[in-house]
């Protein structure tokens, strides 16, 4: 580690450019034991493509729009953000980059930028000799240089450790869904029962959302008959890409809020547990209700919190925000992206 509490970068030199490098670069990608390994796609020279490719490595998809992912999905920063959200939130703390010689520098400082936002331990596969553009890009950053495949199998299994304290409580990596076949039918929300009526007394502010009971049950709370296993739906939302629009989608398919009412959502309206959300009934917050969570959605709400963290939004702005930017657009190419029916009105 070096005093800043950053793992120093890891050079792994292939001067002779020998598939048995990247094949152990290949094997050591395992989400699940926090290591991400990427291979960027060639010929891409979208600005955000290298963003894209992480999130791809992360199991996220990307929502269809035609000639352009949607205009998040478009800009570098946003889709960094998302990046760097998903990462915290999946533990991912070694990340391995292969072809790191064929990269842009712009793209190499990317990542570089990556590290010290996410606190992780990052490899480079560097597939010819030491060059002085190498020399150039790491001049001020710590780092070690590895030109050994035994020594560079040692290095790529390494875990890493992300920073700690970002994002919410109860952020161990959740267990592995049951696997539920997909049929792919469209999924239609079923009207949820009312929640928890707080009221407000006159001229007091709207609190946040209190304290619950936890739900443990990986099952949305008793809404009639439901065609659709919450597992299922579960699974969808985990593919999305954008952690906000995971996020609204999970609190709309719990309490049914429509895009307005999603865009009032605060910070503090989802409690420190991830157990319960408010829903304002209007910016008069007379009649607002508590829903509970159920522990499908905590991922996505961890990854929503991570988010707001790294972008300094403060816990009583808009948990959403942008969420109804050109009648809620993006959300609804992001819903139909994972055939999931969105209610624009309640």
């Amino acid at each position: 580690m070096t005093p800043g509490g950053l793992p120093a970068i890891t050079v792994l030199i292939d001067k002779n450019d020998h598939p048995d490098w990247t094949a152990a670069a290949h094997s050591a990608h395992g989400p699940a034991l926090g290591r991400l390994a990427i291979d960027p796609s060639p010929a891409n020279g979208t600005p955000a493509a290298l963003a894209h490719d992480l999130l791809y490595a992360l199991g996220k998809r990307l929502p269809a729009g035609g000639e352009t992912y949607g205009t998040w999905a478009d800009s570098q920063r946003p889709a960094w953000d998302a990046v760097a959200a998903w990462i915290l939130t999946h533990h991912i703390g070694h990340l391995i980059i292969c072809r790191t010689d064929r990269l842009t520098t712009a793209r190499q400082r990317q990542l570089l930028a990556l590290r010290e936002r996410c606190g992780i331990h990052l490899t480079l596969l560097w597939h010819r000799p030491v060059t002085p553009t190498l020399r150039t890009l790491l001049e001020e950053t710590p780092h070690h240089i590895i030109d050994t495949l035994p020594q560079a199998r040692i290095a790529l299994s390494q875990t890493g450790y992300p920073l700690a304290g970002t994002g919410r409580a109860e952020q161990q990596r959740p267990p592995e869904p049951a696997h539920r076949q997909d049929d792919g039918q469209w999924i239609t929300p079923q009207t949820p029962p009312a929640g928890m009526v707080i009221d407000r007394p006159a001229r007091a502010r709207c609190q946040g959302a209190p304290e619950l009971v936890s739900t443990r049950s990986g099952a949305p709370p008793p809404r009639g008959h439901d065609p659709t296993p919450a597992d299922v739906l579960a699974a969808r939302l985990a593919t999305v890409a954008h952690p906000l629009h995971a996020t609204a989608l999970a609190i709309h398919a719990v309490t049914g809020a429509d895009i307005s009412r999603l865009a009032l959502t605060r910070g503090i309206d989802i409690n420190e547990t991830a157990t319960a959300v408010k829903i304002h009934d209007s910016t008069a917050h007379h009649k607002c209700q508590v829903y509970p969570l159920p522990a499908w959605t905590r991922p996505l709400i961890n990854a929503a919190g991570s988010h707001g963290q790294l972008k300094d939004r403060a816990p009583d702005n808009p948990l959403l925000p942008l969420i109804t930017v050109q009648n809620g657009e993006q959300l609804t190419l992001t819903a139909t992206g994972i055939r999931y029916r969105l209610s624009t009105a309640r």
